[in-house]
């Protein structure tokens, strides 16, 4: 069961058209910050690839959502807003399968038209008409139904029933200690210099540190690449010095984990 704020912290996070003070929503991880405390619970994405996928649980959430909204608290303005976001992108979706099929349509069209058909025919394409929506378009309808799972996910009357019944339960839900999320590093060589490999786990950055021999650790780079190459000038061509590389990852512009082992590299001067 992944780690979720207390009764009266959940009091204290409001939850609406902006996230929360104390909630950070990442793409891979949910991070909670109370009472002193962080928990970075697993983002379990319950939201499919697919554009087909995403359509069919806005759907599933838009026809079965009303049922459990006085549990959850939301009132007919919440359900609204979740109708208008599952009609706009079922028409988005629709519209460019128009266009798709008409652009291909017409394709084959041109194609007779220039060279000639086997069957010796040609049909003129034809667009099907689409009606849009009422009102401005709603924009942002994933990271919209990310922010209503997860205010659904950490209500204090939220239970795994209602998440399996609304589609939300994520495959795994486990509590993630940020003790066991330190940055794994390896080395590699690019013209003598070297460069520092390591996975970004779906974090934002990660904060580089490097020690050059003498003997203090200092801020080399904040990346979003996986992988560095450290340009710090080689020692003297014959001469050895010993490296050391160290890393935390940030989320936000905010440290999270705990700092790596620290990785050392003998560079030797050419």
């Amino acid at each position: 069961m992944a780690a979720r704020p207390s009764r009266d912290a959940k009091k204290g996070l409001a939850f609406g058209g902006e996230l929360a003070a104390g909630f950070i929503q990442h793409t891979r991880y949910l991070i909670f910050q109370w009472a002193g405390k962080t928990a970075i619970v697993p983002n379990s994405t319950v939201i499919p690839r697919t554009d087909a996928g995403k359509l069919a649980l806005l759907q599933h959430l838009d026809t079965t959502l009303s049922a459990y909204a006085a549990a959850l608290e939301f009132g007919a303005n919440d359900l609204s807003e979740l109708d208008r976001a599952t009609a706009w992108l079922k028409y988005a979706i629709d519209l460019q399968s128009a266009f798709k099929a008409g652009g291909e349509a017409t394709v084959a069209f041109r194609n007779a038209v220039r060279d000639g058909s086997p069957t010796g025919k040609a049909v003129v394409p034809s667009f099907p008409i689409l009606t849009p929506p009422p009102g401005e378009p709603f924009l942002d309808v994933v990271g919209y139904v990310s922010r209503l799972i997860t205010r659904i996910r950490i209500h204090e009357n939220y239970t795994e029933a209602i998440g399996k019944a609304l589609n939300i339960t994520p495959a795994k839900s486990v509590a993630v200690d940020p003790a066991t999320m330190p940055p794994a590093l390896a080395v590699d060589f690019q013209g003598g210099q070297p460069r520092v490999l390591r996975s970004m786990q779906g974090m934002d950055a990660l904060e580089l540190e490097a020690d050059h021999g003498n003997g203090n650790f200092a801020l080399l780079t904040i990346d979003m690449t996986p992988n560095h190459i450290d340009t710090t000038p080689l020692p003297p061509s014959g001469s050895v010095v010993l490296s050391k590389y160290r890393a935390i990852y940030r989320v936000r512009d905010q440290r999270v984990g705990n700092w790596s082992q620290v990785l050392e590299v003998s560079v030797k001067g050419i």
